[in-house]
């Protein structure tokens, strides 16, 4: 059932955006809030029924198969998937929804590649628990997957395999729901924004400086949030989880955000019954290797009762070259396969495209070649978008004023969405209730680790 708020409310928190970060810190916020505090989640649910080109809301967590891992070359990745992943058993007990699936990870590349070498040493750092491959294991292992010769693996049995994004982003509100915390107003409104504009701030002496209001007061309001269906929102603060959205096309930032939008596109291959079966116990799958690159995720049931072996990639001149300027037909060395949306209109325009034909053949040619004998019954593809930031970390954090953003996942962000979330929350409103009386608070640095420190996200 939807949450219908009055045409004018005000709230302590507004979350614009209800993917997956948006969910997640709508969770922590709600499980974590003072008392007094209300706070909203706003987004418009997954069209049904229709065809992409005729969809009028988007978003990365609309599928069923991303892939999750502890291990990865850089750390802080690393890291923000761990504490993710430590809490999805959490997740799935307090909303009743089931979203992870632990069949385990492979890495594969050449062996002694720098990626690799990265990717087990930051295991071993960080008590992962792993096992490399050499060549002949891997073809003892897999005998259904085909890798150049030279390859290595890094294996990764547990807390790994792939979650569902659109169950986790059901997740993530449901536990806001039923767990909201005691003296907690949750709502979520299902309908999109398309305004953020600044109100006549208010005087607000005699504030807690953690959440920015006094226990069981009503917040100032700062900031109206404009709905499509005229409604409107007011709130003393508001969080931006919009993704690839962030800068356009709705009003939502005084200044865009160092973000750059960037195509991706996968190939789903519709399996028959004994396709699936040859291909039972296979794990998630990331290969890079000097001419391609590929993410692979395991035969999935989709709800319309097709079971679909997911590949995206791309074949490129030099996959080890840094990314830098753009060529001339508009793709970045070192991430072939990608194009730049530079406006608004050209990231609607790609996503209701479906992905590009060219595209999609060479796809269907490189997961035909991972995995030799694939008969399959159809195949379709999917267009998405790649919001990268400068550093390669998200952006989390303030922006101007009480306005705050978390956004650009860089391709990573799914597996580590309520990690982020978490960040997201306590930088909105300072400080989130915990245990018996307790306080979470973003420090500089992060209690654990500095990898989190809180400069290493801002937005500005």
């Amino acid at each position: 059932m939807r949450d219908t708020p009055q045409k004018t409310a005000d709230y302590s928190l507004v979350i614009v955006g209800a993917g997956l970060i948006g969910s997640a810190a709508a969770r922590h916020a709600a499980l974590g809030a003072a008392p007094g505090s209300r706070i909203a989640l706003v987004g418009p649910s997954e069209p049904q029924g229709r065809q992409p080109g005729e969809w009028g809301a988007f978003g990365a967590h609309h599928d069923e198969g991303r892939i999750t891992r502890c291990t990865d070359p850089d750390p802080t990745w690393a890291l923000l998937a761990q504490r993710s992943i430590d809490r999805y058993a959490e997740i799935e007990e307090q909303s009743g929804v089931q979203f992870f699936s632990e069949v385990g990870h492979l890495a594969v590349g050449p062996a002694g590649a720098p990626s690799l070498v990265a990717r087990a040493a930051n295991a071993a750092a960080q008590g992962v628990p792993h096992e490399l491959l050499d060549a002949a294991a891997l073809r003892e292992r897999y005998p259904y997957l085909s890798f150049p010769a030279g390859a290595a693996g890094v294996w990764e049995p547990r807390r790994s395999g792939h979650i569902s994004a659109r169950r986790l982003v059901a997740a993530q509100i449901s536990a806001a729901q039923r767990c909201v915390r005691p003296g907690v107003a949750f709502e979520r409104v299902d309908e999109s924004a398309v305004a953020v504009e600044e109100a006549a701030a208010k005087a607000a002496a005699g504030t807690d400086q953690a959440t920015g209001e006094a226990e069981g007061e009503a917040p100032a309001p700062s900031y109206r949030v404009l709905l499509r269906d005229g409604r409107e929102l007011r709130a003393a603060r508001v969080l931006l989880c919009c993704g690839a959205f962030t800068n356009g096309p709705s009003r939502l930032v005084p200044a865009p955000l160092r973000l750059s939008n960037f195509t991706t596109q996968t190939v789903h291959f519709s399996l028959g019954d004994s396709d699936a079966a040859r291909l039972e116990g296979m794990p998630s799958v990331i290969a890079k290797f000097p001419t391609w690159w590929a993410y692979l995720l395991p035969p999935i049931r989709y709800p319309d009762g097709r079971t679909v072996l997911k590949l995206g990639g791309a074949r490129v001149e030099d996959a080890s070259a840094p990314a830098a300027r753009l060529d001339a037909a508009g793709r970045t060395p070192g991430r072939g396969g990608t194009r730049p949306l530079l406006e608004p209109s050209d990231l609607l325009t790609w996503y209701r495209s479906g992905g590009d034909a060219a595209a999609r053949c060479e796809m269907e040619g490189m997961l035909h070649e991972l995995v030799p004998g694939l008969q399959p019954l159809e195949v379709r593809s999917d267009a998405c978008a790649n919001c990268r930031t400068e550093t390669g970390l998200p952006l989390v954090g303030k922006v101007r004023g009480q306005l705050y953003a978390a956004a650009g996942g860089n391709g990573l962000a799914a597996k580590s969405s309520d990690e982020i979330g978490r960040l997201a929350a306590l930088a909105a409103l300072g400080s989130l209730c915990c245990g018996e009386g307790g306080l979470q608070r973003w420090q500089e640095p992060d209690d654990e680790s500095e990898l989190l420190a809180r400069e290493r996200f801002a937005p500005c």
